[in-house]
Order: structure tokens, then C-alpha cells, then sequence
């Protein structure tokens, strides 16, 4: 290796490095700040309806509270439950990362999305999505390039449980704090078509809310997934280095959290049709 290319792949490994370190110092104070105070915050707030989603959020333990909001608009199907008091309902735990439209979402604390983050990367859906990327890309030989043979496909799944591992946390657990989003996905179900619950899965990726409801880019979930990627470049082979590869990695991670919203809005559904799940 010549003296220019050492010094490049230093240079990308520091990048790494430090962009990691920012990511860290950054995140993990705002989140413990944020969550001793929201460790301390009383259930006194009213109900808040998410307009893009069937569900609303609530004070979690308001259980004495009977105030609403005025519906609005769902996006991109129409209409939001709202009007709908804390004792209508199952309340969602504050760590689940779907909401169906049946339960109440609870206002979240910065520890519960530290939590929700950590539940994610070991969570049923995420191993599977690490099997079927390490599949397709030992199918279609593709990136993460360590070959065909078996020992390269444990490569493969190796790589793609720390990918997935490391975007969801930075994704949840860090940005969703420091960006004060809402990082759940709440189902829309059958009570719409099934036009716009793919349309709408396909754009949670790119589309959220804040903690207070109101529509928001999803920079939580770009941010941690071009974190995730930008770390590629420490345990990939060398061949899938550099900015044109750490952006097709990118783009790939896109379409894969929009295919997982896909499987969260349908897995119920698909579940029930074989009846191995009951309605929810």
C-alpha cells in the first residue's frame, strides 16, 4: 500500500472514529439530561392526536383526564382517531416501537427511548432482517463483499446484525432525544386501504413527529442511518469503502427501515390470515 493510500484509509478510519465520538457526546448527555427530567414529569397533560397517525398520545398515567384535541388529518390517509379519552383503549407500553390503532400512545421519556432503541437491536424483526440482508446479498453477491462460500455468508450476517444493530440505536435511543422526535410507528390497520397503508409505511422513513405532534422531517432516522453506514467503512472489506459505496449503503438503509414499517403495518394481518395471531 502506497504512502498517500495509508494515509487516506487513516484518514477514514479517524473520520469514523470521531464522527462516532461527536454522535456519543452529543446524544448520551442530552439523553440523560432530558430523562431526569422526564423522570419527574407528572401524567398532567391531555391527550395529543397524532395527525398522520389512527392513534393519539397520552399523559402516561392521566388516568383521570377526560380532555381532547380536534381531529385532523391523517397523511396520507384521512382522518385521525381523535376525541378519544385515556379510558378508552389499551395504553401501549411507553417502550413498544409499533402502536396499533387500538391503543393509546404514551408521552415518552428520554429513557424510554434509550430503551425502545436497545429493545430493537435484539428484537424477533430485527434478526430476521439481518438474515434476509445477509441472504440477498450472498444471493446477489453484493455488498458486504466477502465472497460466496459459508464462512462468508456468517461474515455477512455478522455485518449485518452490527449495521442494523448500530443504526437503530443511533436512530433511537440518541437522535430521537436530541432531535425530540417520536421515533414509534403507529399502525394504520384495516380500517384503511391498502393503497394508503403501503403509501404510508413507505414514507415513515422520511416522515415523523415531534414530541409534541406536529409533522416533522425524519432526521432521527436519516441521521442514525447514515451513522450506521459511515461506520461500515470500519468493518467492511476495503473494496466497499469510500463515499460513493458509504451512500449506496445509505440509500439501501432507507429502503430497508421502509420495508420494515411495511412489515410492521402487515405482519399482523398476515399473522391472523393463517390464524396464528387473534384480531387486534
Amino acid at each position: 500500500m502506497s504512502a498517500i493510500r495509508r494515509f487516506k484509509f487513516f484518514f477514514a478510519g479517524t473520520s469514523i472514529q470521531f464522527f462516532a465520538l461527536i454522535l456519543f457526546a452529543v446524544g448520551v448527555p442530552a439523553v440523560m439530561a432530558q430523562g431526569a427530567s422526564g423522570m419527574h414529569d407528572t401524567a398532567s397533560a391531555a391527550m395529543l392526536a397524532l395527525p398522520d397517525s389512527p392513534g393519539a398520545v397520552s399523559a402516561r398515567a392521566d388516568s383521570a383526564s377526560s380532555s381532547s384535541t380536534s381531529s385532523s388529518s391523517l397523511d396520507p390517509a384521512p382522518g385521525a382517531q381523535a376525541g378519544m379519552s385515556s379510558h378508552s383503549g389499551k395504553t401501549a407500553s411507553p417502550t413498544d416501537s409499533v402502536v396499533l390503532p387500538s391503543e393509546q400512545a404514551p408521552t415518552l421519556t428520554s429513557r424510554d427511548k434509550f430503551v425502545m432503541g436497545v429493545k430493537s437491536v435484539v428484537s424477533p424483526l430485527s434478526v430476521a432482517g439481518w438474515l434476509g440482508s445477509a441472504g440477498w446479498s450472498h444471493l446477489t453477491n453484493g455488498p458486504p463483499n466477502y465472497g460466496t462460500d459459508s464462512g462468508a455468508f456468517g461474515q455477512r450476517l455478522g455485518a449485518a446484525a452490527i449495521r442494523s444493530s448500530s443504526q437503530n440505536f443511533f436512530s433511537t435511543s440518541i437522535m430521537a432525544n436530541v432531535l425530540h422526535e417520536d421515533p414509534r410507528y403507529y399502525k394504520l390497520g384495516r380500517s384503511h386501504s391498502i393503497r394508503n397503508r403501503i403509501l404510508y409505511a413507505a414514507t415513515r422513513p422520511l416522515i415523523t413527529r415531534t414530541d409534541s405532534g406536529r409533522r416533522t422531517v425524519n432526521l432521527a432516522l436519516l441521521t442514525g442511518n447514515l451513522a450506521g453506514a459511515i461506520l461500515t467503512n470500519a468493518y467492511y472489506p476495503q473494496q466497499n469503502h469510500g463515499f460513493s459505496e458509504t451512500a449506496k449503503i445509505f440509500g439501501s438503509s432507507i429502503g430497508g427501515s421502509a420495508i420494515g414499517f411495511g412489515v410492521s403495518e402487515f405482519l399482523g394481518d398476515a399473522l391472523q390470515l393463517i390464524h396464528l395471531k387473534k384480531a387486534e
